[in-house]
């Protein structure tokens, strides 16, 4: 006890002490710290930067007190700027508690040449920008190492397995300046020769040859797609996809192992081309046993098994059997069991070779919509948005129609991003559909120029808004869901102004109501006239049923034929008649009515699918000229082989137009013509006709027409595609003459160049039959768009 109380009484007068130093102000045991002096720069080796540049990076400064944690921070500064491999400071005491502090720094070299040795396959140049590196930048040996094993990862993906990448720095200690020397080897291009199986019985070579995408025999255009190189990581991926070949035909066992596939030169003397031997067990095939439901209540078992397309005895297939599950899924889910699970049980039979599969529900109560809410739209309205909407409050939470609704979301182009997912509420059997959406930019202003074999050369103005609202001035006429479009151009033969305005949802339905004013003026139409169109067309279109949509429009417009003169040299006589007595303004009154049907699966290098179009007009409820046209429009597309995406293509058109009433004849300007870049492409544009007598060397157009192209596409690489087609067609001057008696056709070979997000066609094409009479000439032709 004593001794605890001595311990208080120690501790007590150690606190008194304390607080009476405190009292006089200072702290027990206290050192003041010393005063900075000087600061002094030393460089060890060159000098690379100057002594003022290393004091901006210190925080340190003569007459400071020296602290620690201010020299770290400078420290910390020196080494970011990338400048130097190592930074030391020293502290020397001098007198008057002063110090003096030395800022030791070793400069970085910079790089100062970029050197490769050994490199005969690939330019300087592409290997520096490969390796990512450059000069006049500080040397990092670590990025280094990193730019050498960037350009062997760019040499084996492109068939050099066994390339060798060395590098050294040459370091001048006088300028600051380092070399640095890449050694490379690049040993040999491997090619792949021949491409064998072994212990393959139930699929020939030919076959699993196929499965192999990118291990593919060498081909003549190997130059152009590298095929046929070796690639040792993308062989894998085949392998892979071999064995996923097999199982997905009931071949569960198969065997094939990367560690018994035998390589070979080829030849002796040619080191470069391999022979690939791939040996392959193949095991049993399991075929698919019976099929079963367990645990459904809510459908019964033969109303869900009727749902899957498998059949006990087809070889067993997992591919498949997932997409019955996804099939079984979907049924439940789109009559709004939104939380149903169901897993595929297997149960194989070793006896029978044979895996039954039984398909076990959990399965939940049922939901309905109970609103919808709408989040991120800062610009367009949320009635635009729910208009798109295949599900209303009340509704079956159906996820079917949940992903048909973010798909046609999507497809307004309005926003960037679309999410839509179901959100529980405090009301059993009911959800909230939350639609989340990033607005996107959907206006555009463009200008430019184009070109072509008719026109020649235009300059336009345009400026579209796909989300515009008329009446909205103060969001910018943003955000109502109409469609507005501006274009003005200027060419060398042609010019024209078009304003377009559309309302996609007329009274809230999907009806499209639309209108447009147009001036057109154009020469190359001919050379004894100049055209003019002036007008405007007020349209309606609806989609009637599955991808048929229907277009009934009424237009009137003034046609100005003027200027009628023949060419240089040329007597004024020799212009046909028709054009000079329709010198002057007519009036056409039209209403017309077209049906669309299109299920391409891509607008430009189209592989399949088909686009048709069926156009009637019916000119004279008022106006000058009295017509019936009809014309008929069709492409469809037949995918072939996939290797450089080829594909084959028909085009057919045939129309007819009659005059009626007081008309006698159709004016020459509405009348079919054939020639040029969109029809008869080894012929001048509109060249195809019937002729004037007055006038052999201009076409007067016909009543009735027809045309068949052909054409063989196959895409070398992702902007180019060449074609071979063949053309024929016939335009007769009366009407329901369908006569082949004057047809016109060429065979020729083009490119298909994909420029700014637009395909620029050129075509060469030689006339077979000419029945113009101006003797076969090779025609090129160009032009931007499609065809249909």
């Amino acid at each position: 006890m004593r001794i605890i109380n001595t311990i208080l009484s120690f501790v007590l007068a150690m606190g008194v002490l304390s607080a009476a130093s405190i009292l006089n102000g200072q702290a027990p045991n206290s050192q003041l710290a010393p005063e900075v002096n000087t600061i002094r720069i030393f460089f060890k080796g060159f000098q690379s930067v100057s002594e003022e540049y290393v004091l901006g990076q210190i925080q340190l400064r003569p007459g400071m007190d020296y602290d620690p944690v201010v020299v770290d921070q400078s420290i910390k500064a020196l080494y970011n700027t990338n400048q130097f491999e190592f930074v030391e400071v020293k502290v020397e005491d001098t007198k008057g508690d002063k110090v003096d502090v030395t800022f030791q720094v070793v400069p970085r070299y910079t790089i100062g040449k970029v050197e490769f040795e050994g490199n005969d396959k690939y330019s300087d140049t592409r290997l520096a920008n490969k390796g990512e590196i450059e000069s006049d930048v500080p040397l990092d040996e670590y990025a280094v190492s990193l730019a050498a094993e960037k350009i062997e990862a760019y040499y084996i993906d492109r068939a050099h397995p066994d390339i060798s990448v060395d590098y050294r720095i040459n370091r001048d200690s006088e300028t600051g300046y380092a070399t640095i020397l890449f050694d490379i080897d690049e040993g040999s291009e491997v090619e792949i020769a021949e491409i064998d199986f072994v212990g393959n019985e139930v699929y020939e070579d030919k076959k699993l040859r196929k499965i192999l995408r990118e291990t593919k025999k060498s081909s003549r255009l190997s130059w152009l797609t590298g095929g046929g190189k070796f690639d040792e990581a993308k062989f894998r991926e085949d392998l892979e996809l071999l064995r996923e070949f097999y199982r997905n035909h009931g071949y569960l066992d198969v065997v094939i192992k990367e560690d018994d596939i035998q390589i070979a030169f080829k030849d002796k003397d040619e080191e470069k081309r391999i022979r690939l031997t791939i040996p392959v067990i193949e095991g049993r095939q399991y075929a698919l046993g019976e099929l079963s439901i367990e645990n459904s209540t809510i459908f019964t078992v033969n109303e869900l098994l009727s749902i899957l397309k498998e059949e006990p005895g087809e070889p067993f297939d997992s591919e498949k059997i997932d997409k019955a599950v996804m099939s079984l899924t979907d049924y439940y889910t789109a009559r709004g069991y939104l939380n149903v699970n169901i897993r595929a049980v297997r149960v194989p039979n070793m006896e029978t070779s044979r895996i039954d599969v039984s398909f076990r529900i959990r399965e939940t109560q049922r939901f309905y919509i109970e609103s919808i809410k709408v989040e991120g739209n800062t610009k367009t309205k949320t009635r635009v948005i729910i208009r798109e909407l295949a599900l209303r409050p009340g509704d079956t939470f159906d996820l079917t129609r949940m992903k048909t609704s973010e798909t046609r979301l999507k497809n307004t182009r309005y926003f960037e991003n679309v999410t839509l997912n179901d959100e529980t509420t405090n009301i059993p059997g009911r959800k909230n559909l939350n639609v989340t959406v990033t607005e996107g930019p959907t206006g555009n202003f463009s200008f430019g120029a184009g070109f072509s074999s008719v026109e020649n050369m235009v300059v336009f103005l345009k400026l579209t808004q796909g989300n515009f609202d008329l009446f909205n001035w103060r969001n910018g006429f943003q955000g109502d869901g109409q469609k507005f479009r501006l274009r003005t151009s200027l060419g060398k033969s042609s010019n024209e102004v078009v304003i377009a305005f559309e309302e996609p949802w007329l009274f809230e339905q999907r009806l499209a109501l639309g209108t447009e004013l147009f001036r057109r003026e154009s020469e190359f139409n001919s050379t004894d006239y100049d055209e003019r169109r002036t007008g405007f067309e007020v349209y309606l279109r609806r989609r009637l049923f599955e991808l048929v949509e229907a277009r009934f429009s009424y237009s009137f417009e003034f046609v100005d034929i003027f200027d009628v003169m023949g060419e240089p040299g040329v007597d004024d006589d020799e212009v046909a008649d028709v054009f000079e007595e329709a010198e002057g303004k007519e009036a056409i009154s039209k209403f017309s009515l077209t049906f669309l049907r299109d299920d391409r699966d891509s607008i430009f290098f189209t592989r399949k699918g088909s686009r048709t179009t069926i156009v009637n007009e019916l000119a004279g409820l008022g106006g000058d000229v009295s017509y019936y046209k009809i014309d008929t429009r069709m492409a469809h597309f037949i995918p072939t082989f996939d290797t450089l995406e080829q594909s084959f293509s028909i085009v057919g058109r045939i129309g007819m137009i009659v005059p009626y009433g007081s008309s006698e004849k159709v004016p020459f300007y509405d009348r079919f013509y054939l020639g040029g870049p969109d029809s008869l492409r080894g012929f001048d544009y509109r060249d195809i006709g019937p002729r004037d007598e007055d006038d052999a060397d201009e076409s007067v157009g016909g009543n009735t027409y027809g045309l068949l192209s052909l054409e063989y596409v196959f895409r070398l690489a992702e902007p180019l595609g060449l074609a071979v087609f063949y053309d024929l067609g016939f335009v007769n001057e009366d009407d329901y003459d369908f006569s082949f008696s004057d047809y016109a056709d060429n065979l020729g070979i083009g490119a298909r160049i994909m420029i700014l997000g637009s395909p620029l066609n050129i075509n060469l094409a030689v006339p077979i039959t000419d029945p113009t009479g101006k003797g076969g000439r090779t025609q090129t032709n160009f032009s931007f768009g499609t065809r249909f």
